[in-house]
């Protein structure tokens, strides 16, 4: 299997997850609510860490004009730019918040997973956390 990092390993870690409940990316595809919307919110054939990247390159970029034009005194220059950097910020809102929609989805809104109560004193184990803790070394 070809080793994810960044925001794809959060693409790979649902499709890992809804491929154990027999789900394909073509079904999940197809799943519509009754509204008419997606029941799935990210785009799976789309790389996460590419539409981020993007984004936050081109919010950086805009708000580095904003700051040129306003040394020069350009206020249209300005304003659009902002404008612009705007549309890129929302871009990022919306990946967090389809992330975040996902995660609700498989762990309150669809039956076909089930998950175990949750213990009051739970806690990770050791062994799980020094795998994270190894992953945020590199």
């Amino acid at each position: 299997m070809k080793s994810q990092k960044g925001l794809d390993l959060i693409q790979s870690a649902f499709l890992e997850l809804t491929s154990s409940i027999g789900l394909t990316i073509d079904e999940m595809n197809e799943e519509i609510k009754d509204d008419g919307q997606f029941e799935w919110s990210i785009d799976y054939e789309t790389s996460l860490d590419e539409q981020h990247d993007y984004d936050l390159s081109k919010l950086l970029s805009y708000f580095e004009i904003h700051r040129v034009a306003r040394k020069s005194n350009d206020r249209l220059t300005a304003y659009v730019a902002l404008l612009e950097a705007r549309f890129f910020a929302q871009n990022l809102k919306n990946l967090y918040r389809s992330i975040e929609d996902e995660i609700d989805k498989v762990m309150y809104r669809d039956p076909r997973f089930k998950w175990p109560d949750i213990p009051e004193d739970y806690k990770f184990p050791e062994d799980y956390l020094e795998v994270s803790d190894k992953k945020d070394r590199y």
